[in-house]
């Protein structure tokens, strides 16, 4: 039961020790022992245990990460608040948050182990929920600590925001009070467009951040530098073609900057060379790109254009690897993006010196992420 619910037994002991002999478990047999220290843990997080088991397992499973992937992101995490009971708890009080459900639980119990992360100047790149940057803007998503954590008013709906980028404006935030139309959003985190209320919803709390944590695990999101990429390399709106030894992946979100009125979204484009037999060149240099974009009315447009983000990136055996950010949006008429395809045209070796017929990488149609709206 101890292992199974990730009790810290030295804990546990500890506190049977300062509480004398109405849970004295000295002398005893280990496995009555750790009924005793058992019986003290549930008794001790009353109401909270669920959480606990849930929220420690996500911890324990990032801390191990951490330490290998990004022990930058692992320093950055803030002390724990600790417990004060069920009735007294510091981000409740702070937040004055009187419904109580298992969402809001994970959410207090995430804050026990660790308290967000340090706002030192070093770690205002290295936000837990991802970074990324496009076009010059740089974003990232830092877990706020209980100090820092806020209420927004948006009409009938307040929102709790834990992570914040102090750049872009952009922020997770957990719903805490909605109107019963959208009873089903409580708890709930999102990520909204202040000026637009649109959203995306991203599940219940404990849901979120447990998958979160396993997807990092699982190598879903890159870490380069310090800073995890906040747009996946598999998944929903992501997809990957391989052809001719290259590994092309697309991925794509929406836009939540405040300063846009039209849906904006934002998408990656990674190249690399996985198999350098096969693409039989040392080089390959990309030459133009061509997307047909797809738009609500089922009607489409072709674009064309030479090189990416003014660049004509040469990626090689020595340096297989090229990634670049850019932008889609609906049109002023009007015109609902909701996705793309395409494909990019390489030049074996160089533009100026070719050494073989020029090739195209597909990419297959990618389904944009359009966003719900509050009315």
């Amino acid at each position: 039961m101890l292992q199974n619910n990730r009790v810290n037994v030295a804990e546990e002991q500890e506190r049977a020790d300062e509480q004398g002999s109405s849970v004295d478990v000295h002398g005893l047999a280990t496995a009555f022992k750790n009924k005793r220290l058992f019986a003290n843990w549930h008794d001790h997080y009353h109401g909270f245990t669920d959480s606990y088991t849930r929220m420690r397992k996500a911890f324990d499973k990032l801390e191990k990460w951490a330490e290998c992937n990004n022990p930058v992101l692992l320093q950055s995490l803030g002390t724990g608040l600790g417990w004060m009971s069920g009735l007294s708890i510091p981000v409740r009080e702070l937040l004055e948050v009187v419904n109580d459900s298992p969402a809001m639980r994970d959410f207090i119990m995430a804050h026990h182990f660790h308290d967000g992360q340090r706002r030192q100047r070093r770690f205002l790149g290295v936000g837990l929920f991802g970074s990324y940057e496009c076009y010059g803007e740089v974003c990232s998503l830092s877990w706020l600590s209980s100090r820092m954590l806020q209420v927004i008013e948006m009409g009938q709906f307040r929102i709790l925001v834990f992570a914040w980028c102090h750049v872009t404006r952009n922020y997770l935030g957990m719903v805490v009070c909605c109107p019963p139309a959208h009873s089903m959003l409580m708890h709930h985190v999102i990520q909204l467009q202040p000026r637009s209320y649109r959203f995306v919803d991203k599940g219940l709390f404990g849901d979120f951040f447990t998958t979160y944590i396993d997807e990092l695990v699982a190598g879903h999101h890159d870490v380069h530098g310090e800073a995890i990429n906040m747009m996946p390399n598999c998944g929903p709106h992501t997809v990957t073609s391989v052809m001719h030894g290259i590994r092309t992946t697309v991925s794509a979100m929406f836009c939540f900057d405040e300063t846009w009125t039209i849906r904006v979204y934002r998408y990656q484009v990674t190249f690399e060379i996985v198999d350098p037999e096969v693409l039989g060149f040392s080089s390959v240099q990309l030459e133009s790109r061509h997307w047909l974009i797809h738009y609500s009315n089922q009607e489409y447009i072709h674009t064309n254009g030479a090189g990416v983000v003014g660049e004509f990136p040469l990626i090689s055996v020595d340096e297989p690897y090229y990634r670049y950010c850019s932008r889609v949006q609906d049109e002023p008429e009007g015109l609902m993006v909701v996705g793309f395809e395409g494909h990019f045209t390489m030049v074996p070796g160089t533009l100026a010196e070719p050494e073989g017929p020029r090739f195209n990488l597909a990419v297959p149609y990618i389904e944009l992420p359009v966003p719900m709206e509050i009315i």
